[in-house]
């Protein structure tokens, strides 16, 4: 049971022996682990068949952890000393490699996640903790890592099985590495009882049981220029996953390895999002509300972390000798963990010296900051280190023991009153010049909902010249006179939101991905309401949102509005809206008021070539163009690089000369010099102009419809992306047509 009292309960020091290894064998002595007779812990191999260190594999990206390297195991030490008796829980497999364990409740079995060779994937296993009775629970053609017990007789697990007929999400950077989410089994049934949760467009991993029966994890979450690790909580059914922690304030990039010491505080690790090889800063975080009763509110915009390493960097720094890198911390009571710890390094320059950094297990408390050396091999890597003894069995969720639900039933997403909002911003652009954000939010009219995907659609690197991913636009549901509004929407995808006003514009862009489950309802209170107030309806007991019943945008994937640029299969392009009003002024020639005007972009590749292009000042042709992006040379049409390439420079490029403005803000087309050039005006009352100022192309005699305009708005408000599931080679086996834009 773990000491209540997370600041107030101190147990004894241990003295410390912190640099000396172990392999077992000896005298084992007394435990060092106060009131803990066993521990059951994992070695991991990292000297590969050529005798060669694998310092990195998989564990380059703080959460994508699938190097296998065999030579470990699941092992038992009794006593936790340096020499205590080692006790090898998979000695009767060969070719062994462990990716997570855990123990059961009453501290009879242990889950763990193993690779085996002859295999070629890892497999969820289960075993007494006395070596008997070893089980595999989970098969198919896909990894389960980092199992972890779930009241009623489930294990939670990450998986990087697809859910959806449209195949496998991979991630941001190049979709090379598949997505991964986290699922279910019960140890009766395996397999047979398996269930996916919602999948995000990035990795969900590191599950850890909280005290109130819900599981945490990590997921990384990029949206367009958004890029870190956030902690988020869910039912163990799979609903509600709400964030946790890591909006803003979090003290680094990426928060992994999380466990519960007390209800509403954890402790766990603060990092890079890579180069650390899963290593990085103790961290403790309070997400309870201000005045909550014992934790049970929680706050996640105002959570509140505090780094138990000081010296520890949580970047990609190399830490002093002494000091090292930090893994998988577990409460034992009080203020003492047991940790992975590795001195040196722990960044990529341990794979510059070809010499993988030594990882063991160590008790270490947060009162002294002190280590206490519990097991070292120095051949393997030794962690994932939990204490043999039972513990509290948290409550049994109800939709753990009920049916599985219908994969094919929509789920119900909307909000109370999307007008209240607990941020401090404000917003410019149109008919907006500063005003804080609950004011311009009193101008919604509808909620656009967008729907992610990334490389399941084709062989797609970067989805153009901005960061974000693959969008289509769901439906834009209808926002009531109280502010409520409600949408059926094909469940387990990914969404976020826009606020949209009159202009068609999105107010807000909501930078954060949401899931729901078939069957599903979740509502929230506004636009990121105040998490420890109550949002109640303006009118009666209900929203009026609810009284009419849900918008249903349950569509066919033919049926959502995609915005291709240039070469869809299907439907209208981008640059359609181009050859016919623009192209005619802005192709380069005689009457083109930019013709001859060009900035010059240096560029330092990260292998240190020096490259140099001229981008036109505004070409809005198909004539392709190059320039360079994301490690690479690519290359589009003029009308996509010249309006994109000004929002989207970064790393070691330099523009020089005549340089534009951002035409194209990627995520808010009210920002856009692009959209307030053209102008728009409102739905439903042609003679209201977002801008006090005329429209362009009609000063030049050019008529474009409200239609195209809107498209154009779609296009930025969406991130600027080029391709779409229309443009990509073999896409059309999705058929139908999109919308027309005329």
């Amino acid at each position: 049971m773990r000491t209540k009292g997370w600041a107030r309960a101190v147990l004894p020091l241990m003295t410390a022996a912190a640099l000396v290894t172990g392999c077992g064998g000896g005298d084992p002595g007394e435990s060092v682990l106060p009131g803990v007779q066993a521990i059951v812990f994992v070695k991991r191999a990292f000297v590969g068949a050529d005798g060669n260190h694998v310092v990195t594999g998989g564990a380059s990206q703080t959460i994508d952890y699938l190097r296998y390297v065999p030579g470990g195991g699941v092992y038992v030490l009794e006593p936790p000393t340096p020499n205590g008796t080692l006790r090898n829980l998979t000695e009767g497999f060969e070719g062994v490699d462990i990716n997570g364990i855990d123990i059961s409740f009453d501290a009879t079995q242990v889950a763990f996640s193993m690779r085996t060779r002859g295999d070629s994937h890892y497999h969820i296993y289960v075993a007494n903790v006395d070596g008997s009775d070893v089980r595999q629970l989970t098969f198919g053609d896909w990894h389960d890592v980092k199992p972890i017990f779930v009241p009623g007789d489930r294990v939670a697990f990450v998986t990087n099985q697809p859910h959806t007929e449209m195949g496998t999400r991979a991630d941001e950077y190049n979709h090379s590495r598949v997505v991964t989410q986290i699922a279910t089994i019960s140890l009766s049934s395996g397999d047979a009882d398996r269930r996916l949760c919602a999948q995000n467009l990035s990795h969900s991993a590191d599950p850890f049981l909280m005290s109130d029966g819900r599981i945490g994890y990590s997921r990384w979450e990029h949206l367009g220029p958004l890029n870190d690790v956030k902690l988020m909580a869910m039912n163990p059914d799979c609903t509600q996953m709400v964030g946790l922690a890591g909006t803003g304030g979090k003290p680094g990039n990426s928060l992994v390895q999380f466990t519960e010491v007390d209800p509403g505080q954890f402790v766990g690790i603060v990092t890079s999002r890579r180069g650390t090889i899963q290593a990085g800063a103790l961290v403790h975080l309070d997400a309870r509300a201000a005045g909550g009763v014992d934790g049970l509110l929680l706050d996640e915009q105002n959570a509140r972390f505090e780094i138990l390493t000081p010296q520890v960097p949580t970047g990609m720094e190399s830490p002093p000798s002494g000091v090292g890198r930090y893994r998988r911390p577990f409460p034992i009571g009080g203020r003492d963990f047991l940790v992975e710890w590795s001195d040196g390094d722990v960044n990529e320059r341990n794979e510059l010296a070809e010499t993988a950094p030594n990882f063991g297990v160590y008790l270490w408390n947060a009162e002294t900051r002190q280590r206490t050396l519990v097991y070292d091999d120095p051949t393997t890597w030794d962690g994932y280190a939990l204490p043999v003894r039972p513990r509290n069995i948290p409550p049994v969720h109800p939709g753990v023991v009920a049916a599985a639900p219908d994969p094919y039933e929509p789920a119900v997403i909307g909000s109370i009153d999307v007008t209240v909002t607990g941020l401090r911003e404000s917003v410019r652009g149109g008919q907006f010049s500063g005003e804080s954000l609950d004011e311009a939010l009193d101008q919604t009219t509808r909620v656009r909902i967008i729907e992610g995907f990334s490389s399941e659609i084709g062989s797609v690197g970067m989805f153009g010249l901005t960061l974000h991913e693959g969008a289509a636009i769901v439906g834009e549901a209808q926002v009531y006179a109280d502010g409520s509004w409600e949408a059926a929407v094909p469940s387990r995808l990914p969404y976020h939101l826009q606020t949209l006003d009159r202009f068609d514009m999105a107010i807000r862009n909501q930078m954060l991905w949401i899931q729901a489950m078939p069957g599903e309802e979740r509502r929230c209170g506004g636009c990121h309401e105040d998490r420890t107030g109550q949002v109640l309806p303006r009118m009666g007991a209900t929203t009026l949102a609810q009284q009419a019943g849900p918008q249903n945008f349950v569509a066919a994937i033919p049926d959502r509005v995609e915005l291709p640029w240039y070469g869809a299969s299907a439907g209208p392009n981008l640059q359609d809206i181009f050859d016919r009003n623009c192209v005619s002024c802005h192709d380069g020639g005689a009457n083109d008021p930019y013709a001859g005007r060009f900035y010059d972009v240096a560029v330092t590749t990260d292998s240190g070539e020096e490259l140099a292009y001229q981008i036109p000042y505004l070409l809005l042709t198909d004539e392709p163009l190059q320039a360079y992006y994301e490690m690479e040379v690519v290359s589009y049409p003029a009308s996509y690089v010249t309006l994109l390439y000004p929002s989207a420079m970064m790393g070691e490029v330099t523009a020089t000369g005549d340089v534009p403005p951002e035409w194209v803000t990627p995520g808010l087309a009210r920002t856009s010099r692009l959209i307030e050039v053209l102008n728009i005006n409102a739905a439903g009352n042609p003679g209201e102009w977002a801008w006090a100022r005329g429209s362009h192309p009609e000063d030049v005699g050019v008529t474009l419809t409200r239609e195209e305009r809107v498209a154009l708005i779609q296009m930025a408000d969406l991130g600027g992306q080029y391709w779409s599931r229309r443009n990509v080679e073999g896409a059309e086996r999705w058929g139908g047509e999109t919308p027309s834009y005329d």
